[in-house]
């Protein structure tokens, strides 16, 4: 009987262990701080993410990054506008998400991201990608 009590007890605080262990995905941490080099990140991984052959034939626009939590944990997330050129056929959307300074996923934007209704700069991604930030 005191066997069983003692495996329990073990169990028990060996859980507690455990849990504190563990990160908390969705705190400032696990995101790390705002990523300031954020362009540069973006515009080294722009062939995979928006499709390397009709990079050339778009312009684009990006988005600042803003704080948003998902099934990663929480992370910075910067959308990316893009127009085909010459045809100006309709607007594309991806959004790109960063945590600690790298790139976690990136999408077609959906709905949840509202990239449509964020502001948007022009993103020279040749020139982003060879200006890396000093910090």
């Amino acid at each position: 009987m005191w066997v069983r009590a003692l495996l329990l007890l073990i169990l028990t605080l060996g859980g507690c262990a455990v849990s504190d262990s563990l990160p908390d995905w969705m705190s400032d941490e696990a995101a790390g701080p705002e990523p300031l080099n954020y362009r540069f990140i973006v515009a080294n991984a722009l062939g995979s993410i928006v499709g390397g052959k009709g990079v050339d034939n778009r312009i684009l626009e990006i988005s600042s990054p803003r704080r948003v939590d998902t099934v990663k944990g929480a992370t910075w997330m910067v959308c990316i506008n893009a127009l085909r050129y010459p045809s100006m056929q309709s607007r594309s959307y991806f959004a790109v998400f960063i945590q600690r300074e790298k790139i976690v996923q990136s999408r077609v934007s959906v709905e949840i991201d509202r990239c449509e209704s964020l502001t948007f700069s022009p993103f020279d991604w040749k020139l982003d990608a060879d200006r890396p930030l000093i910090q």
